[in-house]
């Protein structure tokens, strides 16, 4: 009988917040380079191409870390740790996962499928940064930006100025989230000397997220400007940036709750900067 319910978990689909995460600044990107409303068989393809792109990272990510998750609280109950699902057997769903990612990136252009292809490197480097990297966070930022790349590259065989703006301002976001997410963690991280953005910074981590949230929203608000977005734009931006505030205000004590709360708030943060994007069709 095949064992559903730990690939699910294995995958974190039972969690979808870390799809819409990635999805809104796909989304933004496919709007924004196809000026409007893009086209409905790309709009597929770059939506399963997400939840494949998170679910793969997950898996990839569970191989490398299976030590390390046993050892540390929130994770360790994550279905290779536990034993449900062998190693040989996660390696084979990573080779289907990527096959059917494979096949998915084969409908695009050249250009994308050449992006492509350097995102799958850093999605497989990714788990191994935390090892020596002092900030992975940033580097996961990083590595959460090829769809916009890819969106550009698909509608406008180019990436243009507007494109590497997205991408930076993602980056930002990414790492300000992914920060609040680590704060959680923080103890058995440095127990067992794993490196991330929270240990790195110590009491300033606070004020550096508080720093990414402006320059998202700041490389965000250029965006508008050198595109002339009508003001609903700009409305949608304030309302994110408002929720950015709120969510990160609630976590100066380092409280891990708070952080982590704020981690799956800021999927409205995402959600919003998309509505910006999308009110301009």
């Amino acid at each position: 009988m095949i064992k559903v319910w730990p690939y699910i978990n294995l995958i974190r689909l039972n969690k979808p917040i870390g799809i819409f995460l990635l999805l809104w600044p796909t989304l933004s990107a496919l709007w924004l380079s196809s000026n409007g409303m893009p086209d409905s068989r790309l709009l597929c393809i770059f939506i399963l191409g997400v939840i494949l792109t998170r679910s793969l990272g997950c898996a990839i990510n569970d191989i490398f870390d299976i030590e390390i998750d046993k050892r540390v609280s929130r994770t360790k109950n994550r279905p290779l740790a536990l034993g449900q699902i062998s190693f040989k057997e996660t390696l084979y769903f990573i080779f289907f996962l990527g096959a059917l990612s494979f096949w998915l990136v084969l409908q695009l252009n050249l250009y994308a499928i050449k992006i492509a292809f350097i995102a799958l490197i850093f999605i497989a480097l990714y788990p191994i940064t935390k090892r020596f990297l002092p900030i992975p966070q940033a580097f996961l930022g990083v590595t959460f930006g090829f769809g916009i790349l890819m969106s550009f590259a698909v509608t406008q065989n180019q990436i243009p100025v507007e494109a590497w703006m997205l991408f930076i301002a993602n980056a930002f976001w990414v790492l300000a989230y992914d920060t609040h997410y680590a704060v959680v963690d923080m103890i058995d991280d440095k127990k067992i000397k794993i490196k991330s953005s929270p240990l790195t910074f110590g009491r300033k981590t606070m004020m550096v997220i508080l720093f990414c949230y402006f320059m998202t929203f700041f490389i965000l608000m250029a965006i508008g400007v050198l595109s002339d977005f009508k003001i609903n734009f700009f409305i949608a931006l304030l309302v994110a940036f408002f929720i950015a505030l709120y969510v990160w205000q609630k976590c100066l004590s380092f409280d891990p709750n708070a952080n982590f709360n704020a981690f799956k708030l800021n999927n409205y943060v995402g959600f919003f900067i998309f509505l910006g994007f999308l009110s301009q069709s």
